[in-house]
This record gives C-alpha cells, structure tokens and sequence, in this order.
C-alpha cells in the first residue's frame, strides 16, 4: 500500500468518525424542538432498539 493511499484512508476515516450519525441529528433536533424529555426519550427508545438487536445478534436470530 503506497503512503498516499493511507493517508487519503486515515483523513477519510477521520472525517466519518467525527461527523453525526443520524440518530444524532434526530435526538439533536427532537430536543430543540420538544424539550429536554422528549431527547431522553428519544435516547432511551434507540438504546433499548440497540439492546434487543444485539441479544437477537448474539443469539443468531437476527438476519
């Protein structure tokens, strides 16, 4: 692999890592919008989502 190919790799890889997912952006704009609650919840719903997909993972049941 040339240094030119990692360099453009590791400043890609910079540039996705610092930058919002999704869900950032819709917890982010649900708290401006509605209040700090309605972020909480938010939050909790996408980690519970998290939870279940993970266990159904470890047990193979999720496709």
């Amino acid at each position: 692999m040339s240094i030119e190919i990692l360099i453009s790799f590791c400043l890609a890889s910079a540039a996705l890592a610092v930058s919002p997912g999704p869900d950032n952006i819709f917890v982010l704009v649900q708290s401006l919008t509605y209040g700090r609650k309605s972020g909480i919840a938010i939050v909790c719903g996408l980690i519970s989502g998290c939870i279940v997909h993970t266990t159904l993972v470890a047990f193979g049941a999720a496709a």
